[in-house]
């Protein structure tokens, strides 16, 4: 039970959300080849991904890119939680959009509604100590920056492949 309370305490608010989805982006752009930023989509995969203990457990900087993430699952026998992507993209899409929403409001992030590609912007305030992200938090916020790294090697059809989602 102390597992659950505590992933409901880190994810309870789309705030959280808007964070990674903000360090998600900036490791896509930092790492793309031509520095290009994500679409859109990209964010509900992701967000989906790292909003999930047992799907992030695996994302580590030791692991080189989304190939070795995946058969990461298959060495453990755990292969099937990759099946629940799909299902967790439509059942916190809500959560995603509110934490997007968070993300454009707060100046983290923006959204091109021409290309469809979201940008991470470069913050220029440090945040308070009250609003500072505490380390599990930081832990996190890293995690969305490798799998931002690992997702920019890719295209969209390749990564939903890869993972079995479809849009």
């Amino acid at each position: 039970m102390g597992n659950l309370v505590e992933e409901v305490k880190i994810w309870n608010t789309p705030v959280i959300g808007a964070f990674l989805l903000w360090k998600f982006t900036q490791g896509y752009c930092k790492n793309h080849p031509s520095g290009d930023a994500p679409i859109g989509l990209l964010h509900f995969i992701a967000l989906s991904i790292l909003t999930n203990e047992r799907l992030s457990k695996h994302i580590t900087n030791r692991r080189k890119d989304l190939q070795s993430y995946i058969r990461s699952f298959e060495e453990n026998k755990d292969s099937d939680i990759l099946l629940s992507i799909q299902t967790r993209i439509k059942a916190k899409r809500k959560y995603i959009f509110e934490a997007l929403d968070i993300a454009v409001a707060d100046g983290l992030i923006v959204w091109d509604t021409d290309t469809g590609k979201i940008y991470a912007k470069e913050i220029a305030k440090i945040p308070s100590k009250s609003n500072k992200p505490n380390e599990a938090q930081l832990g996190e916020g890293k995690k969305a920056e490798i799998l931002g790294m690992w997702f920019s090697q890719h295209n969209l059809s390749t990564i939903a492949s890869y993972l079995k989602v479809v849009f």
